[in-house]
């Protein structure tokens, strides 16, 4: 069960999020800046995160990336009014994370194990047990209140790697070519063609764009999709040495000398990136979806009246996510 851990790390760095903006889709809005209710801070569809929710994550994610190489960032050394609001915005991108996928998980009659149940018992136990009283006070949760949390986070999870089982992680090697080239755009067509009169007449293409180039910097290393369509269908063509005619792209032109076509080891990594993306489409059109579909509100009065108690010093929980994980 260990790879939820891989998993949980996947979703937290973001995966998807829901962004709270006033978005619209077919002249209907689906998201309101009104009030949730007093004690909930947003809704999805029927599905409502709790104030006691929300002050459990942001009680560990303060921990979590509130200290730099064993220094403690919370202190007056340091802009913890900052810190609190990129800590609020990444605990609101985590939480909404987790409440899309179950709201997902319960489209598709997506349901935990009763082992699962049980070791989310076992780590709510656990985990609120380990909280001092600072720390029971400020999220306000019950031992119940965390079980709960944990099903959901579990149950997203587990959605999370289903689709992530979906995604074909094949990748052809030219597809994930990475090439290496010399570069030379200008915006001026008279100046391109004079390029092409001096590639023509046999100048060196290296000095060429050297002392040509508007870019900011001549040799580059690159992927497909990294520059328009246009160099693409003509870049990836090109044999080692191989020098382009100009290409119209980017209100200007290109002109690429092939110095490597293929990059062994680039080539290599950016078949994972390309892997990751997919990844990210797959979750991205949920969302996109489920945006279209589903009615959300946010208690942004509330949420920004939430705030960390002057003295933080007995707030130190950072072991939600662990605990779950050691039980799983």
């Amino acid at each position: 069960m260990k790879l939820y851990k891989k998993i949980c790390a996947a979703l937290l760095v973001g995966a998807i999020s829901i962004s709270f903006s006033g978005c619209t889709y077919n002249d209907k809005t689906v998201y309101f800046d009104t009030n949730s209710g007093r004690n909930t801070v947003f809704k999805i569809g029927d599905m409502k995160c709790s104030k006691k929710e929300a002050l459990t994550y942001l009680l560990n994610e303060k921990n979590i990336y509130g200290s730099v190489d064993g220094v403690n960032l919370w202190t007056e050394d340091f802009d913890t009014d900052t810190m609190t609001g990129s800590i609020k915005d990444l605990t609101m991108e985590h939480l909404t994370r987790v409440f899309v996928l179950n709201l997902y998980a319960e489209e598709h009659e997506i349901v935990l194990t009763e082992t699962e149940q049980k070791a989310c018992q076992d780590a709510a136990k656990e985990y609120y047990s380990s909280l001092n009283s600072a720390e029971k006070s400020f999220t306000g949760a019950s031992k119940k209140d965390i079980a709960a949390m944990y099903e959901k986070y579990v149950l997203a999870m587990k959605v999370y790697r289903s689709l992530m089982d979906s995604v074909d992680e094949e990748v052809s090697e030219d597809e994930s070519r990475v090439m290496e080239a010399f570069v030379l755009f200008v915006s001026d067509k008279e100046k391109a063609n004079e390029i092409q009169g001096m590639i023509d007449y046999g100048y060196t293409f290296e000095r060429l764009a050297s002392t040509y180039t508007e870019l900011d910097s001549y040799q580059v290393t690159f992927a497909r999709g990294e520059y328009p369509d246009e160099v693409d269908k003509v870049v990836f063509n090109l044999d080692t040495d191989e020098v382009s005619t100009a290409i119209s792209a980017d209100g200007g032109y290109y002109f690429f000398q092939c110095l490597d076509k293929y990059n062994e080891e680039l080539s290599e990594a950016n078949k994972q990136v390309i892997i990751d993306n997919r990844r990210k489409q797959v979750l991205n059109d949920i969302v996109t979806d489920l945006e279209e579909r589903y009615f959300s509100d946010m208690n942004t009065k509330l949420w920004d009246e939430i705030s960390f108690p002057e003295d933080v010093s007995e707030l130190t929980s950072a072991s939600f996510f662990k605990t779950l994980n050691d039980n799983l």
